[in-house]
């Protein structure tokens, strides 16, 4: 069981989905993975020997507990034996009585019945995900005890949600280290521990100097005995830890493909009794732009599908609708309201740092016009051109942390931009930033351009501003506000272009002056020359 988590309570379950759920906690409790409930459901013979032969195959229990099918009253019997609930236990009755109300319940949604989690991780029922769940478990049962997989992909893939709902319940006597003071000490004492298993998820919020040394360890190290580490981590992090995204023990996340997103959209709502309406899921990934084939999609289209849908199961229930409809999502605003709001939160969540959210976000944004291209784009921005010549821990980090963290950008182990062109489309707030910079500032998303082609031509001399560029560039730096608006590369790209520009002009007054002098030295000469002819003898 998590932390936090209640108890099962049959008499909770009024429906297919809370049946679901109360049976999941107590799983939860047992601490048992679905293989291992499906070992104590071995049938006997006759003779009162066990056969070897579970009576109920793990995914049928997994099925039960994920709310996909409900159990007939003889296989609920099988599976509260296997969760640990004596012959005689009277809860049996209770749960008897929850199986018949959730077999009988109105078709109806209860306000209480929540299959979409929104912004927060799945944690029971993860579908869309069961080819990278299997390599998981595969990479973890060929690794000796204390060996460590990694489980990684650029933020919004769903690295949380796999290890949780898809890994985490096929695992026996799993440890977990979360949240909390003192990490590389918490870590050096699961290490040590009892468990088979232990998950280190979320670790991009728990890295200091000392967990980094230790994590360099795991990831280094050959095996040590003790459990098997199943590390999630985001890209980006990992790559400052300076591991190999393609490593052995590594499994690197992609955005579902466009069939397993239908399940992820289609699939809770259907569980719960209440499917959503034919062409909804393809309505969907029509506005995300994600080919009917696709084999996979990008990373911020996940968390947009969570929260549209999650508004929309909240319309349908407020409706009393046994459907989920397209109404329903165009009335909760639809992928553009989900954008929208993410974005709202997230820049509520910047605090004290939101100074720093517009300079940051218009250089992740192409300006309308430049490259041939009418409207405004998305840009990728490298993480260098961030942390160069800034400490760690900086304020504009943790900016970007937070933007990062509310799925408005989205990163991986190079570079970040936003998450979504829906993000670029629907945030009002970002489209006053463009269109307004693009009025009073076009100079800005060109120095931010030229600087990365500068730094990657090896700080090329050639690749200095010059010209009108390097006028625009003197003219934008010429204004204080906006001249503290540039990151330490972006002044260095101005200042070596100036001084190249100075010495440039410098040089040509030079040749100015002797070209001069020759000049009326010559003109001299001549007259010299011509006023002798002149003059000359008679």
């Amino acid at each position: 069981m998590h932390d936090g988590e209640a108890p099962a309570d049959p008499d909770r379950a009024v429906d297919r989905a809370g049946f679901a759920a109360e049976l999941g906690r107590m799983k939860s409790a047992a601490g048992l993975s679905f293989r291992a409930l499906a070992r104590r459901t071995v049938a006997s013979s006759d003779a009162g020997v066990e056969t070897g032969v579970p009576q109920l195959p793990f995914t049928t229990i997994r099925d039960y507990v994920q709310g996909r099918t409900l159990p007939s009253a003889a296989r609920l019997e099988i599976v509260l034996t296997a969760l640990g609930l004596a012959p005689a236990d009277p809860d049996r009755v209770r749960w008897q009585a929850a199986l018949t109300r959730a077999g009988t319940a109105a078709t109806r949604p209860s306000p209480d019945l929540r299959p979409y989690p929104g912004a927060a991780p799945v944690e029971r029922d993860l579908r869309g995900r069961d080819a990278e769940t299997a390599e998981v478990l595969r990479l973890l049962q060929a690794t000796p005890p204390g060996g460590t997989v990694v489980v990684t992909g650029p933020s919004g893939v769903g690295v949380t949600s796999l290890l949780r709902a898809g890994v985490l319940p096929e695992l026996d006597a799993v440890a977990e280290l979360g949240p909390g003071p003192d990490p590389a000490g918490r870590l050096a004492r699961a290490l040590a521990g009892p468990a088979a298993h232990l998950l280190v998820d979320d670790v991009h919020t728990l890295l200091d100097a000392e967990l980094r040394a230790t994590l360099r360890g795991l990831l280094d190290g050959g095996p040590r005995g003790g459990p098997r580490v199943l590390l999630g981590i985001r890209e980006d992090a990992l790559a400052d830890l300076g591991a190999d995204v393609s490593a052995p023990g590594v499994v690197r996340l992609r955005g579902p493909s466009a069939e397993n997103l239908r399940a992820i959209m289609t699939g809770p709502a259907a569980a719960a009794g209440f499917p959503p309406a034919d062409g909804l899921a393809d309505l969907l990934l029509a506005e995300l732009e994600i080919a009917p084939e696709a084999a996979s999609s990008p990373p911020g289209a996940l968390p947009l599908l969570a929260e549209a849908l999650a508004a929309t199961w909240d319309r349908a229930v407020a409706d009393g609708s046994p459907t989920v409809t397209i109404a329903h999502l165009r009335a909760s605003g639809g992928l553009r309201g989900a954008a929208e709001r993410m974005a709202e939160r997230a820049y509520a969540a910047v605090g004290e740092g939101a100074a720093l959210v517009r300079p940051l976000l218009l250089r992740t944004v192409r300006a309308p016009g430049s490259h041939g291209a009418a409207d405004a784009g998305r840009r990728r921005v490298r993480r260098l051109a961030l942390t160069y010549g800034q400490p760690p821990g900086d304020a504009l980090a943790s900016v970007a942390a937070v933007l990062v963290a509310g799925r408005v950008l989205t990163t991986d182990a190079e570079a970040l931009e936003i998450a979504h062109d829906v993000v670029l489309r629907s945030w009002g707030r970002l489209a006053g930033w463009i269109a307004d910079d693009r009025a009073r500032h076009p100079a800005r998303s060109m120095i931010s351009e030229a600087t990365w082609v500068w730094y990657h031509t090896g700080r090329d001399p050639g690749s200095l501003l010059r010209g009108r560029r390097l006028a625009e560039a003197t003219a934008f730096v010429a204004d204080p506000g906006r001249a503290a608006e540039l990151y330490p590369m972006e002044r260095e790209l101005v200042d070596g272009s100036r001084a190249q520009g100075d010495r440039r002009e410098t040089g040509q007054l030079r040749a100015l002056r002797i070209a001069v002098g020759v000049l009326a030295a010559a003109l001299v000469l001549t007259l010299v020359v011509l006023v002798g002819v002149l003059v000359g003898p008679g």
